[in-house]
């Protein structure tokens, strides 16, 4: 500092770098970390811790005399509303509620931890026009490369490693980081075919200071598409009507013949033969034979009688 400034104006410019000191170790602004830290840097109470970090605090002071150490260590909200447990060694903060906490190792109140919510706070992707594509649909040829810039409030804890992926889940950032707030890093999207990429950030420890966005790739990446030729429409062909068929003709019913009574033959009648004329037998001379009695010439006699007369009838 300049010997010819005026103590006032001295005090000014101190209590002006102090002021910047600070800013930047809440922001982290010029603090790069190329690795996720292992164990605090400084040591001095209260330590800022993050959600969801892991690391080794057993070198962490305690405001009573003494540090942490390597036993289980129980950590009391200053407000009396949270407590955890954990190993210092290997001390995971996830989940933990942000706030101050004092150790119960010791005999005092004072907060030998201080933690905080890992946020992003500005996260931007642009492209090769500087044009802002986050979270929206653009053309191939305006997807050439992204640029992204990001700030954060952990830099000074982890880095934080950026992800471009495909729609075929290809990672096109490969192991491109950023080390600092406000840093940034550009990868190359030439060859990007249509559908959604996810661009994320995330700490490689702090898992919960991540951001992600999308931008969906609308089309190929010809900018004039050649037109493909309009085929000419095939004029329809006339279909020959199938003939309906000719309906065979309903047969007349043939009538039943109507039966003719069979004639009654009047039959003719036999002729009937002339009866042959029977001989009349000449008549025997009586022989007078001498009988036993006078009974028998009398029987004899109407056997006669009787014999003419059946040849009479047969005559007639």
């Amino acid at each position: 500092m300049r010997s010819d400034v005026p103590p006032r104006s001295r005090s000014a410019l101190a209590t002006l770098l102090v002021a910047v000191l600070v800013v930047a170790g809440i922001t982290g602004v010029g603090v790069a970390v190329e690795e996720p830290r292992d164990e605090p840097s400084d040591t001095s109470p209260p330590v800022r811790v993050y959600v969801s970090e892991t690391l080794d605090i057993s070198n962490v002071q305690l405001t009573g005399g003494g540090t942490v150490g390597t036993e289980r260590t129980t950590f009391i909200s200053t407000t009396g509303d949270s407590v955890f447990t954990v190993s210092p060694e290997n001390a995971d903060f996830d989940g933990v509620s942000p706030g101050s906490y004092d150790a119960d190792t010791d005999d005092d109140d004072d907060p030998e931890l201080v933690v905080v919510q890992p946020r992003i706070t500005d996260f931007d992707v642009r492209n090769e026009r500087g044009v802002d594509i986050a979270g929206d649909t653009v053309e191939a040829s305006d997807f050439e490369e992204v640029r992204i810039t990001v700030e954060y409030n952990f830099a000074e804890a982890d880095r934080l490693d950026v992800t471009v992926e495909s729609p075929d889940g290809v990672d096109l950032a490969g192991n491109e980081r950023i080390t600092e707030s406000g840093g940034n890093v550009t990868v190359d999207t030439s060859s990007a075919d249509p559908g959604p990429y996810r661009i994320e950030v995330e700490g490689s420890n702090i898992e919960a200071g991540s951001a992600t966005t999308e931008v969906t790739v609308a089309g190929g990446r010809t900018a004039t598409p050649t037109p493909e030729p309009t085929p000419e429409p095939t004029p329809p062909s006339t279909a020959t009507p199938t003939p309906e068929p000719t309906p065979e003709p309903t047969p007349e019913p043939t009538p039943e013949p109507t039966a003719t009574p069979p004639s009654t033959a009047t039959p003719t009648p036999e002729p009937v033969p002339e009866p042959t004329p029977t001989p009349t037998p000449e008549p025997t001379p009586a022989t007078t034979t001498e009988s036993s009695g006078d009974g028998f010439g009398a029987v004899v006699a109407l056997f006669a009688l009787l014999t003419a007369a059946v040849v009479r009838w047969r005559r007639e």
